[in-house]
């Protein structure tokens, strides 16, 4: 069975996937959808944190609009 952090992971690949193309997305919004989609309880910090990293590599800007 998966770990916690690789289904998070997953969860927010599939989330930045959807939004290809869109240079910015809202964390306010994603944030409010992974934790449904993870099935993994998470804190927000590290949701946050993992979010930015993956958008990052991915050349996404995230909107700081907690």
């Amino acid at each position: 069975m998966p770990d916690q952090n690789a289904l998070i992971r997953t969860a927010i690949a599939r989330l930045l996937s959807e939004r290809t193309g869109v240079a910015v997305i809202s964390m306010k919004e994603s944030i409010a959808e992974l934790p449904a989609a993870a099935g993994a309880a998470l804190t927000i910090d590290r949701l946050q944190d993992l979010l930015l990293e993956m958008a990052e590599v991915r050349g996404m800007m995230v909107a700081l609009d907690l």
